[in-house]
């Protein structure tokens, strides 16, 4: 099914026109590719079930406030994000890609929870979450001052160190970070920029463990790594990439059990 998807909004993007073609295909292709892995080594520590089945959805905002939800938001807003950063200063262009692409991206969505159905249970509330991510992604195409917020992500390198590896990473939320870096210096008067290192971000992040153990919300600075000096094409792609991670850096973490401060979290 996602196939089918990548080659259907291939073709649709290459009809509309030069600007969304040239910069959609390949992403699309890696993001689907990468949400295929990572779903299916999620499957690979379930049970599947005979029948299919809806999710037990009784408290809703629960859900909402689980750090697998941190994900699926996540997940879809960079999927919408495919056919949105492109190069053209034309915004109906760019509103026209980032409706494309949200709707490719709650379409993977959608197909993700039918496959549930037989794992966890379809969840309404996990597709509505999904709708989330996308949606910021298209309000991003019409409020530019938006690009200037990125949701990212970060994971503690001790999550790869257990026997289940990058495939327990997955799932390992304790060691996984949700956060939106503004880029500070691009938000600022003109005045105020020059006292701002263009690199620098202010981060702001949720660490959710889950069940009794309280949130950690986390303040930090990190380094944007898109604004990070070479323009060789393989280093942009990284740089590319590494613009959606964050980076360590200097925190204050808050949390029932109270305040620290780190020189280096990740």
């Amino acid at each position: 099914m996602c196939a089918a998807l990548l080659f259907g909004t291939q073709l649709a993007l290459a009809q509309s026109g030069t600007c969304e073609s040239t910069t959609s295909a390949s992403r699309l292709g890696t993001q689907v590719a990468l949400s295929a892995l990572a779903t299916g080594l999620e499957y690979q520590s379930m049970a599947r079930s005979s029948t299919w089945r809806m999710a037990d959805e009784r408290a809703p905002m629960a859900i909402v406030a689980d750090p697998s939800s941190h994900l699926h938001a996540l997940g879809s807003y960079h999927l919408a994000r495919t056919a949105v950063h492109t190069p053209c200063a034309d915004r109906a262009s760019r509103v026209r890609a980032a409706w494309k692409s949200a709707g490719v991206a709650l379409a993977i969505g959608t197909a993700k929870e039918v496959a549930d159905g037989y794992y966890n249970g379809f969840s309404a509330v996990d597709l509505g979450v999904d709708a989330m991510g996308a949606g910021y992604a298209v309000a991003q195409a019409y409020l530019p001052v938006l690009e200037k917020i990125t949701p990212s992500f970060s994971v503690a390198p001790r999550a790869f160190l257990t026997t289940r590896g990058p495939r327990g990473a997955l799932v390992d939320y304790a060691n996984q970070t949700v956060w939106l870096s503004a880029n500070v210096h691009d938000l600022l008067p003109l005045a105020a920029a020059k006292a701002w290192p263009s690199p620098v971000r202010l981060s702001v992040g949720r660490r959710a463990f889950g069940g009794a153990t309280p949130s950690e919300y986390v303040v930090g600075l990190d380094l944007d790594a898109e604004r990070l000096p070479g323009n060789h094409p393989a280093w942009v792609h990284v740089k590319n990439f590494l613009h959606s991670v964050r980076l360590p850096g200097p925190a204050i973490v808050m949390s029932g059990n109270g305040t620290k401060s780190f020189g280096l979290y990740w």
